[in-house]
Formats: C-alpha cells, structure tokens, sequence
C-alpha cells in the first residue's frame, strides 16, 4: 500500500511546475482572480483536460516500464481524455502504471528471452505498438466513459465532505502521518487529486490547504521557544523561519518525535485550521509545494487571503496554547549551532559572508546515540565516495535542503563530490552514501542493501554535516 501512495504521490510532485503554472493563471485571470480575462482563462481548461492527465500518465508509465512504458501510457492516457467530458486526472494515475507494468512484464517474459540476437528491439517496439492499441482503444471506447460516470458522482460526494462538519476530523489522520514522512504521500498522493478536480469545477480547493497548512507546526516550534533557554532558544527561533516562511515543514518533525504527546497538540491545530477553512469557504487555486506562508497566501484568491492567513493563524494558536501545557520538560533539542547555519547553506550565500554579530564556534564531533537499535551511525571506511544522495519519501523538501547545505560544505572544503537528492524509490545503484532522517533508514536498507548509510535525527543539525565533511576529507 505504500508503494502505490508513494508511486501516486510521485506522479503528482514530478509535474507539479504545471500544476502551480496553471494555478497562477487561475489565481490572476480567473473567476476569483485580480483581472479576470477570458482569453487567457481559456488556457485552463484543455490543460487540466488533456495536457495534465497525459502528464500524469506518462509519468506513472516510465516510473514503472521505462521510456517505453511511458509512450504507451501517454496514448493510452490520450485516449482516455477523448472520451470523457470531464478531467480524467484520477483515471491517468490508474491507467498509467497499468500500461507501464504491462510493458515491463513483456520485457521481463518476451524480450529478454529471445532465443536470437539482433531482434530484440523490432519485436519490442512491435509488441509495445500493439499494447498501446489495445489500451488506446479500451480507454476510449469504454474507460473513459466509465469514469466520467465515477467523477460525476466523485463531485457531488466531494461537495458533501467538503461543507461537513466531519472534515475537520482529518487531522486526526495527516497530523500524526507528516510526523512520520507521510507527508508528501498524503499531499500528492490522495489529496492533490482531489483538489484539482475541484479547482477545475469551482475554480479553488479546500483540499489544497489539508496538508500545506504550516500553522499546527508553527505552533509547536513557538511552544519549544518558550520552553527552552538560550541555545536551544535561538535553535528554534531559527527553524521556526524555516518552517513558517520557507515552507520546509520537515524541520518540525523532530521536535515532535521528541515528545509523541505534542501530537495532540498538532491535531487540535489541524482540526481548528479545517473549521476556519471551513466557516469562510475558503481555498487555493492550486497545491501549495512548499508549504511556506508565502505561497499559501500568493495562490489564494484575492477575496480569501485574509481568510486562509487566518486559518493558519487560528491553527498555530491552537497548537502553541497545547504545546506550552504538554512542553513540562524538554529534552535536548537542536541548538543555534546546528541551526543557524542552515539560512546561510540555503539561501547559498558566499562562503566568507558572517552573519552579524555572530561569534566563532567550535566544531563539535558529535554522535548518534548509540542505543539505538534500529540506527547505525555510518558505515566506514568512506572511500571512494563520488555520489552521494540526500533521501526523504518523495525527494522534495527536505532532501532538496539538506543537499543544498551538504553542497554548499563540500565546496568551502574543496571536495568535489556530485551530491543529488532523491526520493526513497529513485535512488540509483551508483549511489556510494546515502544521507536520510533515521526513521527512514530501515526502509532503505530494504531498498538498497549493501550500501553506506548516514542517518541524521534533525536536517539541522550543522555538526552533523561539519564531521561528515571531515570524513569524506
């Protein structure tokens, strides 16, 4: 189940430029937008109706059948779009990996064992023609026809949950499942379709906000800033930043794996943020990736600005006033030293550049806890590392920051390494390290056996990259 979630969510996110592309038009042009044209609002509907699905299709297929699996899908997918009066997005992420694995399974059980040489490619591109036929025709004859009928009766379901008062209830699901790396699964995989089939029929999404809403995280991060005292104060004020106005909500996670009960904390601030959503019929015209503050308010209508600032505003209210009373005692969190940095590595400032007034601090050598069980701290000897890859479940985000501050550290000590971020199911064998959350490195393990490993508790934690830095030296 969690390789269909994290395959649905990839066919999203790998097309998400298009998605934000056609939500600003949207945002800008549209019914709810700042000057409404109907020329260029024109441009909406046959991306959402044709190119998007074939996209998404295309994208299913080559993740699971290659390029070849992917061309299939593609015309599969079109033929699907033909024949149906409404977005058939749901429908492309069905039909896509279908003709992909189909494509896959004749390479694996036909191609490969051919008893001639020389045949391989005719007889391939002759076998994935004849597929496409089939699916070309299937989806346009009877597929897509089929699910116009789905989504049709999908809407008015969909306008039921929406303004029920069962909604909210949500949270109770995604709160605690972004805490443990779902995040990117829940936001791309389940909710993002949904949301683009109601932004197409209404013009915005209450879906769109579910999962992107920083204001349960913002809530506990003020709570750890009030509980803490100087290092680990200035620690997180600075992830709070991170978090609120870069939209990285991943820096939060671990602060709540700290402590498990801020989990309730979290989910009242989801439950509060639906409920404001809710009562002000509000929504985005497109998914918010990051989840900054930013972004939440640029793809809002003009009408429901105020209004969606709010529900996030509501939301980390909630989770501060929760989160003070559950924060009775904190542990070691991450400190200004393993912090402050990340605003400098990630924003790519030169290298000579100080920030003011700070002061010098000494490298620390620290170490992974050593009890526990489920965690090794590296794999030594490092050698012959030139690939490294900055993992989390979908390959944005936090992976993507992580990698621009290991880069950016490399480069200050002259080691020219190639380091990339990626998703857990797209790293490549020539992978030589892999960087993850410790969390994950079980499931990589499983994924890549077999490989050097270096598994962080926080993606702040600077010291952590400063003596990897030093090893790989």
């Amino acid at each position: 189940m969690r390789k269909i979630s994290q395959l649905l969510s990839a066919m999203v996110y790998q097309n998400i430029v298009i998605i934000v592309a056609i939500g600003i038009i949207r945002a800008i042009f549209g019914d709810y937008g700042w000057w409404y044209n109907e020329t260029i609002i024109e441009i909406v509907d046959p991306v959402y109706h044709t190119l998007l699905p074939v996209l998404i299709g295309y994208t299913g297929g080559k993740i699971i059948g290659g390029q070849r699996g992917a061309a299939v899908a593609a015309i599969a997918v079109f033929g699907l779009t033909l024949s149906s009066s409404l977005p058939v997005i749901l429908g492309a992420m069905i039909v896509g990996p279908i003709a992909g694995w189909v494509i896959k399974k004749i390479d694996e059980i036909i191609i490969k064992k051919l008893p001639g040489v020389g045949y391989e490619l005719l007889i391939g591109n002759l076998l994935a023609a004849i597929v496409a036929v089939i699916f070309t025709l299937l989806s346009f004859l009877y597929v897509g026809k089929m699910f116009s009928n789905v989504i049709e009766i999908g809407t008015d379901l969909l306008e039921y949950i929406i303004y029920s008062s069962s909604l909210p209830l949500v949270a109770i699901i995604i709160e605690p499942a972004k805490v443990l790396f779902f995040n990117n699964i829940i936001n791309f995989g389940m909710l993002a379709p949904l949301g683009i089939q109601q932004a197409n029929e209404i013009g915005k999404s209450i879906f769109f906000l579910l999962e992107s809403n920083p204001g349960p995280g913002l809530g506990i991060l003020l709570a750890y800033w009030i509980r803490t005292k100087a290092e680990q104060r200035k620690g997180a004020k600075i992830a709070t930043s991170i978090h609120f106005l870069g939209g990285i909500h991943e820096v939060y996670f671990p602060y709540v794996l700290m402590k498990p009960r801020l989990v309730i904390a979290l989910i009242l601030g989801g439950v509060v943020g639906v409920i404001t959503f809710q009562w002000f019929d509000v929504g985005l015209v497109s998914i918010s990736s990051p989840g900054s503050i930013f972004l939440l308010i640029g793809l809002a209508p003009k009408g429901d600005m105020i209004f969606v600032f709010l529900g996030v505003l509501f939301s980390a209210f909630m989770s501060f006033i929760m989160g003070i009373l559950l924060l009775r005692t904190v542990s070691e969190t991450p400190t200004v030293e393993d912090t402050q940095e990340t605003i400098v590595e990630f924003y790519q400032l030169d290298k000579n550049e100080q920030l003011p007034n700070r002061k010098n601090t000494k490298i620390v050598q620290t170490k992974l806890t050593e009890n526990r069980n489920t965690v090794k701290e590296i794999v030594d000897p490092f050698t012959n590392i030139k690939e490294i890859y900055f993992v989390c479940e979908a390959g944005i985000g936090s992976s993507a920051m992580g990698a621009a501050m290991l880069r950016k550290k490399l480069q200050q000590a002259n080691l020219y390494i190639s380091v990339e971020n990626s998703s857990m199911n797209e790293v490549p064998e020539s992978a030589d390290l892999i960087i993850c959350h410790e969390r994950l490195l079980p499931d990589i393990k499983n994924l890549l056996p077999n490989k050097s490993y270096y598994p962080l508790r926080t993606f702040t934690d600077m010291n952590v990259y400063d003596r990897l830095v030093e090893q790989l030296k």
